[in-house]
């Protein structure tokens, strides 16, 4: 029984693939509509409908499989429990998803929220190349801006909800925005796809202003990666960027001189490659990005910067699944 399934449920689509102890991922990654809408009980027959194919078309026998990790787009608790219907539906609150899937497919069953299953496989690729933490904080950068925190190889689940590194508060000026969860100054409002949306609207009102930036903030927001890993970067653009990673660098510094962590991930929307970029814009575009978040990390304790600061390794796409069958595996051996 060396086997796992990970499992990771979106709002409209369920991935579920394999992975082989000591090996990695195997066979194929299954893609199918959720239901999630509908709710939770929908979405476990799904589930449990879907694996017999999972199993065939990667030649495993049902009784190889030992663990399922599951993960899914709500902060979770100790418990298994979906404690917020956060970009999934309501009838989720409150479920106890991890007994679910594991009620639904007779297997053990651990849960993760989405980005520490992401972050656990970040891990274990470092982990199997010799590049891991002892703990390690990871920052994903996207419409929001998530975390996740691994200690010794576990990832860190507080009797309530833990990690939520977006939310720590890094603007107390009187620009400061009004963020989803209901505080003022979190992280998220400036390094993350929402967060550029709030500084095109702020930044942006004078004549020197390129065109994409014009007119409709979100757009304006997308559009911001790409200006910046042009050959020339406009001075606006930079400044832009420069603020949204001394937000994640001030993060990052409150959560070191918490926890102490020797290894720092960036990861997410940020690091992507605009297809129009060459190879050289694109690293200059990250190393500048690293360079203010260790600029910002370095302006406290020397220790400080004894904390390595890199950009995520793995190049799995959507690997939730397989983080969280990962670290299934994690918690039988």
């Amino acid at each position: 029984m060396n086997v796992f399934l990970g499992v990771d449920i979106g709002a409209s689509v369920v991935k579920l693939g394999l992975h082989r102890a000591g090996v990695g991922p195997i066979g194929t990654r299954h893609d199918f509509p959720s239901h999630a809408a509908v709710g939770p009980d929908a979405t476990m027959q799904v589930v449990a409908e879907a694996l017999e194919g999972v199993l065939t078309s990667a030649g495993v026998a049902r009784g190889e499989v030992a663990a399922v990790g599951v993960c899914c787009p709500t902060p979770v608790n100790a418990d298994g429990m979906s404690v917020y219907p956060t970009n999934i539906a309501d009838s989720w609150k409150g479920a106890n998803v991890r007994d679910m899937v594991g009620q639904a497919l007779s297997l053990p069953s651990v849960l993760l929220n989405d980005g520490d299953a992401a972050a656990y496989r970040e891990y274990d690729v470092r982990r199997r190349a010799g590049r891991e933490g002892r703990c390690m904080v990871q920052f994903i950068t996207g419409t929001g801006l998530g975390g996740s925190i691994i200690v010794e190889g576990r990832v860190w689940v507080g009797p309530l909800v833990a990690g939520e590194l977006g939310h720590l508060v890094t603007d107390t000026s009187d620009e400061a925005d009004r963020c989803g969860c209901g505080g003022l100054g979190c992280a998220e409002t400036r390094a993350s796809l929402t967060g550029l949306a709030h500084l095109v609207r702020r930044r942006c009102s004078g004549t020197d202003v390129p065109e994409q930036l014009r007119g409709d903030a979100k757009q304006g927001a997308r559009a911001l990666r790409g200006l910046a890993q042009q050959a020339t970067v406009h001075p606006l653009v930079q400044q832009i960027w420069d603020e949204y990673f001394t937000h994640v660098g001030r993060a990052a510094r409150n959560v070191a001189n918490t926890l102490g962590p020797d290894l720092i991930v960036l990861s997410g929307g940020a690091q992507e490659r605009e297809a129009h970029a060459t190879a050289e814009a694109h690293a200059r575009f990250l190393e500048h990005g690293r360079t203010v978040v260790l600029r910002e990390l370095g302006g406290s304790f020397p220790h400080l910067n004894e904390t390595r600061v890199e950009w995520a390794v793995d190049e799995l796409a959507d690997s939730a699944w397989c983080g969280a069958a990962a670290y299934a595996e994690r918690l039988v051996e």
